[in-house]
């Protein structure tokens, strides 16, 4: 007897980058407000030197982060949660759970000339292990700054879908991707991560 394998069930938009507005300027100006100057601290990388001890490593990434501030009622998180579990019914269909107490969002600050994030994925060990899908928030416009780009491998986006203050993209958190160098102004976004169980 010969054994045929079946033909496997393919999602042809895994590929997919999602990109939406879903935030007004005025609520992004809200999260802006709670940020607070004394708390930015350099950005790091996990999993470079061994698992799950996150360090420094500017020639990979270079920017200054600090935790989200998250209100009594969820928000902001409560509205990008219900955003991603839209785009995900539509495109990925991904098993997901939602954020992890051990891996919550931060808002990233690349304000620095040649502030950058190499190419990387999100998917890694330790705490980033059962993370499916990434996301990025824009809090600035798209004209206040040069350079710190969000671009993805072999996906083309035209960048002013891309900058518009208060839009969300979504992305598998297994997708090649990088912040160009800054060369001009600043750029603040949310960056965090939808967990689920693992990839099956």
């Amino acid at each position: 007897m010969i054994v045929v394998p079946s033909a496997p069930m393919r999602n042809n938009k895994t590929a997919s980058v999602y990109a939406n507005t879903v935030f007004s300027e005025d609520e992004c100006d809200r999260i802006l407000a709670t940020l607070e100057e004394n708390e930015w601290e350099e950005a790091m990388v996990g999993g470079a030197v061994e698992k799950g001890v996150f360090t420094v490593e500017k020639e990979h990434r270079s920017n200054y982060q600090q935790s989200i501030t998250v209100d009594e009622v969820g928000y902001p998180l409560n509205r990008i949660a219900q955003e991603i579990s839209i785009a995900n019914s539509a495109l990925w269909r991904f098993d997901l759970g939602g954020f992890a107490d051990d891996d919550m969002p931060w808002v990233m600050n690349y304000c620095r000339q040649g502030d950058h994030n190499n190419w990387h994925v999100d998917l890694g060990q330790a705490a980033n292990a059962s993370r499916k899908l990434g996301f990025s928030l824009q809090l600035t416009e798209g004209d206040e700054y040069a350079g710190g780009d969000l671009g993805f491998h072999r996906v083309e986006k035209d960048r002013k879908e891309l900058t518009g203050k208060g839009t969300l993209i979504v992305f598998p958190s297994f997708w090649l991707h990088r912040v160009a160098p800054m060369t001009k102004g600043a750029r603040k976004v949310v960056v965090g991560w939808i967990h689920g169980p693992s990839f099956r």
